[in-house]
């Protein structure tokens, strides 16, 4: 082999190596950041597909708080512990997201909602006790004596059938449709359904 091909191999491989290292270094460090692949991928893949099917929930992430910190999709969508799981064009993902999936990061605001109005209780405004469990019916009264140990709200029913119509309605209990409450970015955890999932490693 001839030092002018030896030559070209080297000067061709460096401008390769040269070229990745720049393109590498131009994307975004909320990318180049991310602590696993499966967070590097997550960073653009979920918007390219859910931006052409619900583009407002994709563009109040965008001008969040938490996609100026760097946290992205997977990051919240991903399953705690105790929970139900599913493939998501590559991504495991929950299958129902809680106010439990935030404690991984707001451990002290979790525990706040957890002993406050808006967790069981809310539940049971609409539900009564129906998809709790009792250790979490006796936590809850321990601190919000009567809120929980209640029937459904008769309501319900009706509610049953409108979601069996329409089952493009985000998953909100029936008051927040009454009340027009609206579940933005910042709510998004939170405005979910208490149920069992909120407690993805612990009984109560």
């Amino acid at each position: 082999m001839s030092f002018r091909s030896v030559f070209l191999a080297v000067v061709i491989a460096f401008a390769l190596i040269l070229a990745a290292f720049l393109l590498n270094r131009a994307r975004p460090r909320v990318e180049t950041e991310q602590p696993n692949a499966d967070l590097v991928r997550a960073t653009g893949k979920c918007a390219e597909c859910h931006a052409r099917t619900q583009y407002s929930v994709v563009h109040e992430y965008e001008i969040s708080l938490h996609a100026r910190k760097g946290v992205n999709c997977l990051d919240c969508h991903q399953p705690a512990a105790g929970q139900e799981k599913k493939d998501h064009h590559g991504f495991l993902i929950a299958t129902k997201l809680t106010a439990g999936n935030c404690r991984s990061c707001h451990e002290n605001i979790y525990q706040q909602f957890l002993h406050s109005r808006h967790a069981a209780p809310a539940w049971a405004a609409i539900y009564g006790e129906k998809g709790l469990t009792p250790e979490q019916v006796n936590f809850s009264e321990a601190y919000q004596p009567g809120g929980t140990r209640r029937p459904p709200h008769p309501f319900v029913q009706l509610e049953a059938e409108r979601r069996r119509n329409d089952r493009h309605l985000h998953r909100l209990p029936f008051a927040a449709y009454e009340f027009g409450a609206n579940c933005t970015a910042a709510q998004h955890m939170c405005a979910m359904p208490y149920g069992p999932g909120s407690f993805p490693d612990r009984d109560i």
